[in-house]
């Protein structure tokens, strides 16, 4: 059970109670947040350069668990730093090994990371596609404006990438087919 408290103490919200708040325990988060800073950001060059720009389910997890382990030891006095590196240290081993099988097997890639997903056809939205709950026809129509098109008619087929992102492939110019006009009709004053 936890000792009582004095409820908006600013002292103890800011600087905490008894040794926690010396100027040597905040010494201390000083050099612990540094240790943990250099570490995880040399255990992180070894995850790659693609993961920066791109960010999937595996990355996400990285993230979240890499951040976890790393701020922990940086204040928790009782968490010792070792701890903190070991954890880092097995994520991103764990991250490797699970990029390097993703890398030759395809069938474990098509499974953990998914498959492109076809949500445009000849010019119309795939409505089936749709319903699998990963993409909503507003977010379709949000998407493909950010592409430039103004018309789902002028659309030969696009797909729904597992990172999220929409891959557009245009029907070649003059090919004049009909179809519904996606661009918000401004609201008069």
């Amino acid at each position: 059970m936890s000792e009582p408290f004095t409820p908006l103490d600013f002292f103890r919200m800011f600087l905490g109670e008894g040794d926690l708040g010396s100027a040597l325990f905040l010494i201390e988060i000083i050099l612990r947040t540094m240790v943990m800073y250099a570490y995880t950001i040399v255990l992180t060059r070894l995850v790659g350069q693609g993961s920066v720009g791109q960010i999937g389910p595996f990355e996400f997890v990285l993230v979240i668990a890499v951040g976890s382990a790393a701020g922990d030891p940086m204040f928790y006095p009782n968490v010792p730093l070792l701890h903190g590196l070991l954890v880092i240290s097995v994520v991103i081993v764990l991250h490797r090994a699970t990029q390097w099988i993703l890398a030759r097997h395809a069938c474990a890639e098509a499974y953990l990371e998914g498959t492109p997903l076809l949500v445009v056809s000849g010019g119309r939205v795939v409505e089936e596609a749709l319903g699998s709950g990963s993409l909503t026809r507003r977010e379709l129509t949000s998407m493909l404006r950010t592409k430039g098109v103004r018309n789902i008619g002028a659309v030969e087929c696009a797909y729904f990438e597992p990172s999220g992102k929409l891959s557009v492939f245009l029907y070649s110019e003059g090919a004049g087919y009909e179809g519904e006009y996606i661009v918000p009709i401004p609201k008069q004053a």
